[in-house]
């Protein structure tokens, strides 16, 4: 999986000791680039040393605008410039993100709508609010073992947002976009004590107490 870009309305700014890539045109968090991203920009003429490849260490969720860990010098928009991301595996793909669970029926599948059922709990690291686009507090995997990718040592909690019976999760992006989307990229499935991918400490869910992810683990194929 890869995201990419490719307009006129990309410029390049240097702010202080901070840098950024704009977009007029508002479509950077809509291509799909996350904080942790390797990209290749490539396209700008004015300054060619702008052309590189380098990390995305923050994103806005209005599209707007994205830092990254490279250094770039002041280009005007009007170039027709491609930023492209490294290809993604799972792990990349869910880097620093945020799984839901809800009480309910689960959906058809991850494109759907979250339904009638009530959100019970958004675990992340030790609690903490995710802000899409933004790394701080986001969930992460370790590498894979034997095919299997699992959890890291981080503590995957949240205390409970309503009272009810945890039936399914749906894990997001960092950019935690929900709704009905053939876009967004997340993935759900039942949730339980045991026996299933995502293992709570209990699912009968209480107002303000706190729940832990205590086993997150899948199988990756082996192509």
């Amino acid at each position: 999986k890869q995201d990419t870009i490719t307009a006129i309305t990309l410029s390049a700014d240097e702010t202080a000791v901070e840098y950024f890539i704009l977009d007029s045109g508002n479509g950077l968090f809509t291509a799909g680039f996350r904080p942790g991203d390797t990209i290749t920009i490539s396209g700008f003429t004015g300054v060619l040393a702008n052309n590189q490849i380098t990390t995305v260490t923050k994103v806005w969720s209005d599209g707007s605008k994205m830092q990254i860990a490279g250094t770039l010098v002041d280009d005007l928009a009007g170039e027709s410039v491609t930023i492209t991301s490294c290809a993604k595996t799972f792990k990349d793909i869910f880097r620093n993100g945020v799984i839901r669970v809800y009480s309910g029926t689960e959906p058809a599948d991850a494109d759907a709508d979250e339904g009638a059922g009530t959100l019970l709990l958004e675990i992340t690291k030790d609690s903490g609010a995710l802000i899409p686009g933004i790394s701080t507090n986001g969930l992460n995997f370790d590498a894979i073992v034997s095919g299997k990718l699992s959890k890291n040592t981080d503590v995957w909690s949240d205390a409970g947002l309503a009272a009810g019976t945890a039936s399914w999760y749906r894990m997001y992006d960092n950019g935690r976009v929900t709704g009905s989307s053939s876009e967004a990229k997340r993935c759900q499935g039942r949730i339980s004590t045991s026996g299933t991918t995502f293992i709570l400490s209990s699912t009968s869910i209480k107002l303000g107490a706190t729940t832990t992810v205590d086993t997150a683990d899948f199988t990756m194929p082996a192509n």
